[in-house]
């Protein structure tokens, strides 16, 4: 998520593939049951199955995954993260051969260009935008972090005052306050000053039983999974209770968002 981080916080979360030892390293110290290369050919064989990777990590391990370190953790996930995308491009655990004549599938730019601001279609929100405005908002700088973060309240003052009125366990507040603010990122590239603000009433309307967010905002959603898989990682009390709070309040604010949008007036 997009939240500064002091000097001595780890580094923001970033999938990214260090190689076989270096992975089943990590999944020893976690108390993973396979290595690197196991966990490979166990997600190829979800992917074939159609599972989802939240449904194949957690069974790689004996019992809660244990860290040394929230770095480890991240690291662990980072890479993780990293390898089911890999082998769903027909990779594996190893590392690209030089010169072998297999090389290694394309990868997506690290930082994508953002679309023209305004320019989205009607519909869902699409995925490489998603993806760029997140990594957008990730390498600015704090001064700059900030007045963005000042527009949000500026520019959608009911939606910031329901984000701080919403109860929510200490664990997931301020997960729950990045994504917000992340989403509302993401539905201003897309439709720009078409943007209206989200009203209250609406906010309260749906904020009871708001659409699901993987069936309305499918590329939102998985950016969501992600970040909140690392946040239940680092943090034990982050658990499946205070997941569906976070997951509830990031869905109401979606819908309140494209409500606001003019693709769906």
């Amino acid at each position: 998520m997009s939240r500064r981080r002091h000097a001595e916080d780890p580094p923001a979360f970033s999938p990214h593939y260090e190689g076989p030892e270096a992975l089943t390293a990590l999944l020893r110290s976690a108390g993973a049951t396979v290595d690197a290369a196991q966990a490979a050919a166990r997600f190829a064989e979800a992917q074939g199955e159609g599972l989802d990777r939240s449904q194949v990590i957690p069974r790689l391990f004996q019992g809660e995954p244990r860290f040394g370190s929230p770095d480890e953790a991240r690291r662990l996930y980072e890479n993780l993260f990293a390898l089911w995308g890999r082998v769903a491009q027909g990779a594996g655990a190893g590392m690209p051969v030089p010169d072998s004549g297999a090389p290694e599938p394309a990868l997506p730019p690290e930082r994508p260009e953002l679309p023209p601001r305004g320019g989205a279609p009607a519909g869902p929100l699409e995925p490489l935008l998603v993806e760029a405005v997140w990594k957008e908002l990730a390498a600015l700088p704090e001064k700059e972090l900030a007045r963005r973060r000042d527009r949000f309240s500026n520019t959608q003052p009911d939606l910031a005052a329901w984000l701080d009125a919403v109860p929510l366990p200490e664990s997931g507040a301020l997960a729950a306050s990045d994504l917000a603010f992340e989403a509302w990122a993401m539905f201003d590239q897309a439709f720009g000053d078409a943007l209206r603000a989200a009203r209250w009433k609406e906010l309260a309307a749906v904020a009871a039983e708001p659409p699901a967010l993987e069936t309305a905002e499918p590329a939102l959603a998985a950016y969501v999974a992600d970040m909140l898989d690392v946040v239940e990682a680092e943090d034990p009390s982050f658990a499946a209770g205070e997941r569906a709070q976070v997951e509830r309040v990031i869905a109401a604010v979606a819908a309140a968002l494209a409500g606001a949008s003019p693709a769906r007036r």
